[in-house]
């Protein structure tokens, strides 16, 4: 069971432990959502994409997320 350990969730190791775990677009991404509020809707677009992801679809799906919070605001 996963305790929020490295290596424990992918979406862990970018925001809260640093790592980089997909390109540097996809963790950029990641951490801007997060800090928009967005970490369970990340966390889904993540599972919808594991076990190995094609980055650039992840990538579009991240955009795309990040379009829908900011013209919420």
């Amino acid at each position: 069971m996963p305790n929020g350990k490295p290596g424990d969730s992918p979406y862990t190791d970018v925001v809260t432990h640093g790592r980089d775990v997909y390109s540097p677009e996809v963790d950029d991404l990641i951490r801007e959502l997060d800090s928009m509020g967005a970490a369970i809707d990340v966390h889904d677009v993540l599972s919808e994409h594991e076990p190995d992801p094609d980055e650039d679809a992840l990538a579009a799906d991240l955009r795309e997320l990040k379009r829908a919070y900011e013209s919420d605001d």
